[in-house]
């Protein structure tokens, strides 16, 4: 079978890589190896036939590829619910507020505020273009946990910080290069671009799910499921692709899967040693999301916005998704920390059990259903949202995320220097992909 490209991966990325090659006239075919399309999106619905999206639902104020993507299409959308009083729920107290950062103590808000304001200054230090020249000395040498214990002197202000920031990079504070950290707030333009909800990457989200959005982009592309690819031959005279007992030949090929399991495929020849080792030290984020429906929205009815940050607990962060005309409730929650991480030894089975206890613990019922999801047991996604570089990452590997291997390119959320991480990302990974391509 030959085409002008394969594409590898049928989440986002590839889907918009495919759809943007076939619209050039190119023939095109998609492989992917899970039994659907959508990778990190994934929408399943639950006994009642409302969406639930496992994977990403959110939209942002600034995601303009993404929504113009959902106005040409016709993916509905609507904006998320934040109005009332949200929670900070401390093993000592309580605390009420609205907006976005919590009404701590002064000395802790005092604390927390000096410390955004220098990590958001450290921020604007570091270019986009090329995030592995110009290091200032000892800030890809450092974790973030590093970097704030030495910034964020109050103990309940670095809790705060700790959910919020693990939350948004899906990993651990003591896991993350402080120099990432710092090129994730560049590639979304701001930290409150990534953190704010109603002007920022949470303001809207898929009405209908994600998968509907998936389904217009799959329209008219040519893809398998269920074939993962096992070998690619690559050279001057274009690609081989085996996948399973079937081969395809074209002339270039786009893998849009996370940097974490293209080790995965066998490469003839192999992939240059700092490719190959990009794969291992582009570790995958490991959040686990959890989704709670009840028959209505009630902390609507006492003034709760829905929206709660905890100190303690495995769920950390959640949200009102709820439709717009709430016609159920439904809670969005991430389990971070210590006793989300532990959990992962756990069975499915215990893990559910284990939510569903603290979910209720939280809003004081037991939800009708829920849904939990570690993305870590996808064999080729590896976990969840994104991946991350740890402490010299940046300096020894970040350039071989942007580097091709003619005929081969590359593309997905993570190989996007704007909002990386993010459905957003994705797209801007495809084109960039598509244009070095220059088919």
């Amino acid at each position: 079978m030959d085409y002008d490209v394969i594409v590898v991966g049928g989440g986002v990325s590839g889907l918009y890589a495919a759809r943007l090659l076939q619209e050039k006239g190119l023939r095109v075919h998609l492989l992917e190896a899970q039994g659907r399309l959508g990778g990190r999106l994934h929408t399943v619905e639950s006994p009642a036939g409302y969406p639930i999206d496992l994977g990403g639902q959110w939209v942002g104020v600034q995601h303009e590829k993404l929504l113009a993507l959902c106005r040409t299409h016709q993916v509905p959308l609507h904006e998320t619910y934040f109005r009332g009083r949200h929670r900070l729920i401390t093993p000592r107290r309580i605390y009420t507020y609205t907006g976005t950062i919590p009404r701590l103590p002064l000395g802790a808000l005092v604390s927390l505020g000096w410390g955004l304001h220098r990590l958001k200054k450290a921020a604007q230090r570091l270019s986009l273009q090329a995030p592995w020249e110009n290091i200032p000395e000892g800030w890809d040498e450092i974790t973030l946990a590093a970097w704030r214990r030495k910034h964020i002197p109050d103990a309940l202000a670095r809790m705060v910080f700790d959910v919020g920031l693990s939350t948004v990079l899906g990993c651990e504070p003591e896991e993350v290069s402080f120099w990432h950290t710092l090129f994730y707030i560049q590639s979304a333009g701001s930290l409150e671009a990534l953190i704010e909800t109603e002007s920022g990457a949470q303001a809207y989200k898929f009405t209908q799910g994600a998968k509907v959005l998936i389904e217009r982009l799959a329209e008219g592309i040519s893809y398998e499921v269920e074939r993962p690819v096992g070998c690619v031959a690559y050279g001057s005279n274009g690609v081989k692709v085996t996948a399973g007992e079937r081969h395809y030949k074209a002339k270039y090929l786009i893998v849009a899967v996370p940097p974490a399991v293209v080790n995965r495929i066998v490469w003839e020849p192999p992939l240059p040693p700092v490719h190959q080792q990009l794969s291992q030290r582009l570790q995958m984020g490991s959040v686990t999301k959890v989704v709670a429906i009840y028959d209505r929205p009630f902390w609507r009815e006492e003034g709760w916005s829905g929206h709660f940050l905890r100190t303690e607990g495995a769920v950390r962060l959640g949200f009102d998704t709820s439709p717009p005309g709430g016609e159920y409730g439904q809670i969005t929650a991430f389990g971070v920390g210590p006793i989300a991480r532990r959990l992962l030894y756990e069975k499915a089975e215990a893990r559910q059990a284990f939510y569903e206890r603290e979910v209720a613990e939280v809003l004081g019922r037991k939800p009708q259903y829920l849904y939990q999801k570690s993305w870590s047991e996808e064999p080729w996604i590896g976990g969840c949202y994104v991946g991350f570089f740890g402490p010299g990452g940046w300096r020894y590997f970040g350039e071989a995320l942007y580097t091709a291997l003619s005929p081969v390119y590359w593309a997905g959320t993570e190989r996007s220097r704007r909002w990386m991480g993010y459905i957003e990302g994705a797209l801007w990974a495809s084109e960039t992909a598509v244009e070095a391509l220059g088919a």
